[in-house]
């Protein structure tokens, strides 16, 4: 064996093998999971469509609550394209689906002076969520209060490879699972400003890794939000929002993953244009990062960007039945 093929051979282990150790979600990127669920019932035969466009960047290795040092120089980028679709069925009852496409890119330094990138691209998995509400929202008091049940399907990919070895579950496109997702959301508006109080939690199952012999769990999950939307004119809004998550270990073959699950405060601003009053609507938010405490040594989230355009369509007026 030659020199050359020799240093080849070393440097391809050395760039995929951070990928290929069993489980190693160590320093999967802290990103939230909410923002397209939607926290109201869509309107009656009413087609409510939503494409949102999300830059995710983690960066800064954290023992618990306490930023340390990180010689490799860790960091991630997530973008995230997703459509959601929603159709108001009934006066109290709407039926969502959300589809992602997902780029997922992790780099750092290695110990021979040179820098890994592992990557994949692709579609992650699909959500169905029907939500009823128990309050409908009326012209008097502006008010509604809804139930959501959904589930995620195992429509997108766990077998991406970099350089011939499967990636991590951290990088894959979907998870493998079929997960479940459970939430309730209060509405209250007023003339200037209105807010949404709402929270959801979703319940993960297991995945078989045939290649790598063994099952891994990705942790339940409990996110919530508060947000509060001002109405300055009627083509503008400006919106301010915590978001945050409580999310459990990950487990493999039953066991808990020592660096896995995490508690996350986040602070979002946002403006809100519309372009079509009532029925178009272009929005920006920036997420910034107030609280993050990790189990064990994690990635934490350094900041999240969120481009969305949202539009209605009725597809049955008023007066028809």
């Amino acid at each position: 064996m030659t020199m050359r093929t020799t240093s080849f051979i070393l440097a391809v282990f050395l760039l995929v093998w951070p990928s290929a150790v069993k489980a190693q979600n160590c320093c999967a990127p802290a990103v939230p999971q909410l923002g397209v669920l939607g926290e109201t019932v869509a309107l009656p035969h009413t087609l409510e469509v939503g494409f949102h466009y999300e830059y995710l960047r983690s960066y800064g290795l954290y023992d618990g609550s306490e930023e340390i040092d990180d010689p490799a120089d860790t960091k991630t980028i997530w973008k995230r394209a997703t459509l959601a679709v929603s159709y108001g069925l009934l006066e109290r009852l709407s039926v969502s689906a959300i589809m992602p496409y997902t780029w997922k890119e992790k780099t750092k330094n290695l110990i021979d002076g040179t820098s890994s990138k592992n990557s994949s691209a692709g579609f992650g998995d699909l959500t169905v969520l029907f939500r009823y509400s128990l309050l409908p929202r009326s012209y008097v008091t502006f008010r509604e209060l809804t139930l959501g049940l959904g589930v995620k399907l195992p429509t997108g990919s766990t077998g991406k490879r970099n350089y011939g070895v499967l990636l991590s579950e951290e990088l894959q496109p979907g998870t493998g699972t079929w997960d479940f997702n459970a939430s309730a959301a209060f509405y209250q508006g007023y003339e200037t400003v209105d807010f949404i109080v709402s929270g959801t939690y979703l319940l993960t199952t297991t995945y078989e890794n045939t290649e790598r012999e063994y099952k891994y769990k990705f942790g339940n999950q409990f996110s919530y939000l508060v947000t509060a939307n001002f109405h300055p004119h009627q083509r503008l809004d400006l919106t301010a929002s915590l978001t945050g998550i409580v999310r459990g270990k990950d487990k493999v073959d039953g066991e808990p993953v020592c660096a896995t699950g995490r508690r996350q405060l986040w602070f979002s601003p946002g403006v809100q244009f519309a372009i079509i009053p009532n029925y178009l609507r272009l929005q920006f938010f920036y997420e910034l990062p107030l609280y993050q405490r990790f189990n064990g040594v994690q990635l934490g989230s350094d900041y999240n960007l969120r481009i969305s355009l949202a539009g209605l369509l009725p597809l049955k007026s008023s007066g028809d039945d």
